[in-house]
């Protein structure tokens, strides 16, 4: 379950599905209307998925049920081929690795 951890924090947070310290690395760079532009696409508009407008608020602009879904088919989709790779030499996880190197002097 340890690694079962460690994918969806590598795959599910803003920025975008990228590791926990890369995207607070980010996050803390960027202004304000920037981090929050997400939510205010969901509350002008619902939904970016359903397009349910009455409902809860999850992240990325989908409300929870559909945040949960997507985080769902991406924890899946991912740990099908993580499974299946011996060392994580797919292109997926070489970039995450990239990222975390190349991001790695913003860490406080």
């Amino acid at each position: 379950m340890r690694d079962d951890k460690a994918l969806l924090d590598d795959i599910f947070l803003q920025p975008w599905f990228l590791p926990l310290k890369a995207s607070s690395a980010i996050r803390a760079l960027l202004p304000a209307e920037h981090r929050h532009k997400m939510r205010f696409y969901f509350e002008d508009y619902g939904c970016l998925k359903c397009g349910k407008k009455k409902v809860r608020y999850g992240s990325n602009a989908m409300c929870k049920t559909c945040v949960q879904q997507v985080k769902l088919r991406f924890f899946w989709a991912m740990k099908r081929r993580w499974t299946r790779m011996s060392d994580s030499h797919s292109r997926t996880f070489k970039r995450t690795s990239d990222a975390q190197r190349m991001l790695s002097d913003l860490e406080a």
